[in-house]
């Protein structure tokens, strides 16, 4: 595995605290408006018992939503080795982080989950020994459309990240799991690119 080191994330939840390591994506501007929409719901007043983060990556947005919620289960998931053991040592003893493909290894339902697939091609980057995982995080074509359909297999609710780089049609994958559109929570637009982050909701959910 690849050395870990810590590194403080600057976010509209405050500075938080996360390990990452040479094979695991780093919080960038789309992670950071994540939380900003997770501020968002808190101020709103939601509350969430359960908590899943999907391809969780360094474990920042399980680390957030665990502080604003203190939900009673909060588990994280990733595809990645390296990422999970990232997400361990950020989260500590208070959730659950397990390596699985899309969540398969989970059932049930949750409150909320959170999803901000890796949408950036990994690059020329000379991976090594991640070189594999990180073709599978980056696969639009298959990963993100299991993730898709994990998120809205367990979710009562799912906040994505959505960009329109990616490729990935959130609308009809959701909609095909029986959620349907609620509201933008949270919007950025950079030089090339929006993000938005988007609450969807099952049929009786509010």
């Amino acid at each position: 595995m690849a050395d870990l080191r810590w590194l403080t994330v600057v976010t509209p939840a405050g500075p938080l605290r996360v390990a990452t390591n040479d094979c695991v994506y780093e919080p960038s501007d789309d992670s950071k408006l994540a939380v900003e929409a997770l501020v968002k719901l808190k101020n709103m007043g939601r509350r969430y018992e359960s908590l899943l983060d999907l391809g969780t990556g360094t474990g920042l947005l399980a680390l957030a939503a665990g502080a604003l919620f203190s939900p009673r289960r909060l588990a994280a998931v990733d595809i990645s080795p390296h990422s999970v053991e990232s997400a361990r040592a950020t989260l500590g003893p208070n959730a659950l982080v397990v390596q699985c493909d899309a969540a398969s290894c989970l059932s049930g339902e949750w409150d909320l989950v959170v999803l901000n697939p890796p949408y950036l091609p990994a690059g020329d980057r000379p991976w090594g020994e991640c070189s594999y995982w990180q073709l599978m995080a980056f696969n639009e074509g298959e990963n993100h459309l299991k993730l898709c359909r994990a998120a809205g297999r367990l979710g009562r609710e799912v906040l994505v990240v959505r960009s329109s780089l990616s490729s990935l049609d959130v609308d009809s994958c959701l909609r095909s799991m029986g959620l349907l559109k609620r509201d933008v929570v949270a919007e950025r637009r950079l030089f090339m690119e929006r993000l938005t982050v988007e609450l969807w909701f099952r049929t009786g959910v509010r």
